[in-house]
């Protein structure tokens, strides 16, 4: 019997998935801003079923209430994006696309996340399965990448005339995956046994420790414990995440104003030896960084200096001795490697709230949806490593690190697709 068009369209869909389930693995090695790509190519099938235009949009904008906490949290994300635009006005680069860099990730994301909702038990099955492979995949090679000095990065042309640059690339390429491997030890738990779930999380453990970023080791330490947590309080897990959040953006940059660098500086240019010194200097220098754009945040309120003034700030911040640098350094590079501190100094007030009722409608709907014990798990040690990520590195125009994000609320949305059936 002949196939219909829908039944058609729902094949190649599904093989669409199955093959960027196999490019995942590599996009982290030879790639990881390819995430964001990869992530455009997934949201193909959601954006060709007519039913996602009427589930995803029309049910939100039909009766639209902020009493729905869905339809709330998606005015607060889209204002939050808005602003951005009308900061490029002020913004002395006057970059108004860059709030289609938080923009296009969030309703992409949205579209993979929504189909991965509406799947069969059979593809719920058979999609879980393949995330679950891709990220522990993904781990492996990247492990071995890490192990070997980068030897598939070093078989492609062109050739890095610094090899850190290739160490680098590895360790963004283990921050990518990072969150999502919680969700994809969770369906390793549901589809096969806990013993899988803690091989994943150790082949995680492993990738991040050979590539050199030790970001990467604590988000997943910290993901682990948070998931613990949930497992046994799954709701005050959630309300504690999303509250942990929303102090952080608040009491973060007001922290980071006092950190008292010079004495720090002082104490370990006479205490620590040259190896201590040379191993904690990216830790120094961040410290000089949210000190120094935490206090600047302060001159642009209310309404924050304007999308990527943290470059044009570049520009005119001082330089300083960094213990275990060689060189003087600026105390203000591309960003202040702090989502929360980015948002102060170049959105303020209104990105301030606008973040914040995103996160807390964020929190009323996952209360709401009555999730499994496991489903919370994933989604609580997921949101953990994604705070650590962005609190000690990100940027919020680095749209792979949305992507990333991304990433891991489909897997906790196959999940969740497993567990309902």
């Amino acid at each position: 019997m002949e196939l219909s068009w829908r039944d058609k369209r729902d094949k190649a869909s599904r093989r669409l998935f199955y093959g960027l389930f196999f490019l995942l693995p590599l996009t982290a090695v030879f790639g990881h801003r390819g995430l964001a790509p990869w992530l455009l190519l997934a949201s193909l099938p959601a954006f060709a079923r007519g039913d996602f235009w009427q589930a995803a949009f029309g049910k939100l904008f039909d009766n639209p209430s902020l009493k729905d906490p869905k339809f709330a949290g998606f005015t607060a994300i889209l204002f939050f994006c808005f602003w951005i635009f009308l900061s490029g006005f002020w913004s002395p680069k006057h970059h108004f696309g860059l709030a289609l860099y938080v923009l296009a990730p969030v309703l992409v994301g949205g579209s993979v996340t929504w189909y991965a909702l509406n799947l069969s038990r059979i593809w719920a099955w058979r999609l879980g399965r393949a995330f679950l492979l891709a990220i522990v995949g993904g781990m492996v090679v990247l492990a071995l990448e890490g192990a070997s000095g980068g030897v598939l990065r070093g078989l492609l042309p062109p050739q890095e005339a610094d090899p850190s640059r290739d160490t680098i690339a590895l360790a963004r390429g283990v921050t990518a995956l990072t969150p999502a491997l919680f969700p994809a030890a969770a369906i390793a738990v549901r589809l096969w046994s806990k013993p899988a779930a803690v091989l994943a999380v150790i082949l995680g453990l492993i990738a991040a420790a050979l590539n050199d970023v030790t970001a990467n080791v604590v988000a997943i330490l910290i993901g682990m414990a948070a998931t613990m947590v949930a497992l046994a309080i799954p709701r005050t897990a959630l309300k504690i995440s999303a509250c942990g959040a929303i102090a952080v953006l608040f009491a973060f940059p007001i922290a980071a104003m006092f950190i008292p660098v010079d004495a720090i500086y002082a104490y370990v240019e006479s205490e620590a030896s040259a190896d201590t010194k040379a191993a904690i200097a990216s830790l120094m220098h961040r410290l000089a960084i949210w000190k120094a754009t935490a206090t600047e945040s302060i001159g642009g309120l209310p309404f924050g200096h304007g999308a990527d003034y943290a470059r044009m700030f570049k520009e005119v911040a001082p330089r300083i001795d960094v213990p275990g640098m060689p060189l003087p350094v600026s105390v203000s590079p591309n960003h202040p490697h702090n989502v929360f501190i980015q948002v102060w100094l170049e959105l303020g007030v209104p990105g301030i709230a606008a973040l914040t009722i995103f996160l807390y409608y964020g929190l009323i709907t996952l209360l709401r949806a009555n999730l499994s014990k496991a489903v919370s798990a994933a989604s609580v040690g997921a949101f953990a490593a994604i705070l650590v990520s962005v609190t000690v590195e990100g940027s919020l125009w680095q749209v792979w690190r949305m992507a990333a994000m991304a990433l891991a609320a489909s897997g906790v949305a196959l999940l969740h697709s497993l567990e309902k059936r």
